[in-house]
C-alpha cells in the first residue's frame, strides 16, 4: 500500500452522521423577542424561522449544525457577503436572545423524485452537503499508514442527544456517567501483547513518527500487559487553542476495550493510571433520572480552565457499557454546549 501524506485536511470523508434529512416539525411557537420569527423543533434541536414559513406537522429538509452547504439559491443568504468564496459552515447561532441550531428548509429544495422519500431519509447528497471537519495542525498531519482500521476497532463519534432522541430514551433508562466532552482529536491506539499495533487520527491509521503529536502521547504509555483498544482525546500545544494550556500532547482516555469487552468508568480511570494516562473529567457518575432539559443545561455551563471559555459539552453513557447492537461500540450520546462557538 502507498502512504500518501496529509496535512491541511482529513480527505476521507465520515459518512455515519446524516448530512440533512426529511423531518417533521414537532412544533412552531412565537419567538419572544422577535414579532417577525418564530422557534420551530425539529427532533431535538430549536432553529428560529420566518413567521408562517413552516406549521406543526410540516414535511421539511432539516440540516444540522457542523455542515457545509453548498452554494445555492437556498443557502444564499447564509453566505459571508465580503468573502463569498468562504465555505458556508452551519452552526449554533444566538438571534434576539434564543438559540438556533441547523436550518429548516422547504421539501422544494429538493429534487422532485425525492419529495416522497420517507421521513428520517438522508438527503444530503442530493443537496451537495458535506460535514465539517476540523482542519489538522502541523504536528498532528504525518503519513498515512492506511484507512482507520474499522475491523479493529469501532470510530469515537458520539451521537448528538438532539438529532436521535430514541438513542437519548434507551441510555437514560440505565443508570448514568457524565464526562466533559473535550475539543481536541480524536485518538486511538490499537495494542497487541504491549506493542503498539495502530496510532490513529478520527480517519486514518498513522505511521510511526518522532515529530507527530499522537505517537508522542502513544509513546508515552505504559502498555505492558495490554492487549486491546484505547480511545480518547489528544490535547497539547496547536490543537484546537491548547485549552488546557498543556506543555506536551497528552491523551485524556474516555474508553477502553480489550477481549472481554468495554470497561466500566472505574475499570478506566484504574487502567489509566496504571498506563501513565489522563482520564476525562468525570461529572456525575452512576446517577439515574436525569432529563435532556436538565443535560442541555449542565452541558451548557461547562467551562475549560476559566469562566469565559465555554468547553465544547458533555458525553452521556450507561454506567456499565453495553453497546449498540451489531455496531461494537459503546452506547453514548454527545450534548454540545450551545455557547461553545457560538
Amino acid at each position: 500500500m502507498n502512504h500518501d501524506e496529509y496535512a491541511a485536511s482529513e480527505i476521507i470523508q465520515d459518512t455515519a452522521m446524516k448530512l440533512a434529512t426529511i423531518e417533521t416539525v414537532l412544533d412552531v411557537r412565537p419567538h419572544p423577542n422577535a414579532d417577525r420569527l418564530e422557534l420551530c423543533t425539529v427532533l431535538g434541536w430549536q432553529t428560529i424561522i420566518r413567521k408562517g414559513e413552516f406549521a406543526t406537522g410540516d414535511r421539511i429538509v432539516f440540516v444540522p449544525i457542523d455542515t457545509i452547504l453548498p452554494k445555492a439559491p437556498w443557502s444564499d443568504f447564509l453566505a459571508d457577503k465580503k468573502n463569498p468564496e468562504k465555505p458556508i459552515r452551519l452552526r449554533t447561532i444566538k438571534l434576539r436572545g434564543q438559540f438556533s441550531q441547523g436550518l429548516a428548509l422547504p421539501l422544494t429544495v429538493l429534487p422532485e423524485c425525492v419529495r416522497g422519500w420517507n421521513v428520517g431519509a438522508d438527503v444530503g447528497g442530493e443537496l451537495g452537503i458535506r460535514k465539517f471537519e476540523k482542519e489538522i495542525p502541523a504536528q498532528l498531519s504525518g503519513v498515512a499508514k492506511g484507512n482507520f482500521p474499522r475491523h479493529l476497532a469501532p470510530k469515537t463519534d458520539e451521537d448528538n442527544a438532539l438529532s436521535n432522541p430514541d438513542l437519548v430514551a434507551e441510555v437514560l433508562q440505565y443508570p448514568v456517567t457524565v464526562t466533559r466532552k473535550l475539543d481536541g482529536s480524536s485518538c486511538t491506539i490499537i495494542v497487541k501483547d504491549g506493542q503498539i499495533e495502530h496510532v490513529c487520527s478520527r480517519n486514518l491509521s498513522l505511521v510511526e513518527s518522532e515529530t507527530n503529536s499522537f505517537w508522542r502521547a502513544a509513546r508515552k504509555l505504559n502498555l505492558a500487559g495490554f492487549s486491546g483498544v484505547i480511545q480518547g482525546e489528544l490535547m497539547g500545544p496547536g490543537i484546537q487553542g491548547n485549552q488546557l494550556a498543556l506543555l506536551e500532547p497528552e491523551l485524556f482516555v474516555f474508553q477502553i476495550r480489550d477481549e472481554s469487552g468495554w470497561y466500566g468508568v472505574g475499570e478506566v480511570e484504574h487502567e489509566c493510571i496504571r498506563i501513565g494516562a489522563k482520564f476525562v473529567p468525570v461529572i456525575l457518575e452512576d446517577v439515574r433520572g436525569l432529563g435532556l432539559a436538565y443535560l442541555q443545561d449542565l452541558a451548557d455551563e461547562q467551562f475549560i480552565l476559566e469562566p469565559e471559555i465555554p468547553a465544547e459539552g458533555i458525553v452521556v453513557r450507561p454506567h456499565v457499557p453495553r453497546d449498540y447492537v451489531g455496531e461494537g461500540r459503546p452506547l453514548g450520546f454527545k450534548v454540545i454546549n450551545r455557547n461553545y462557538g457560538e
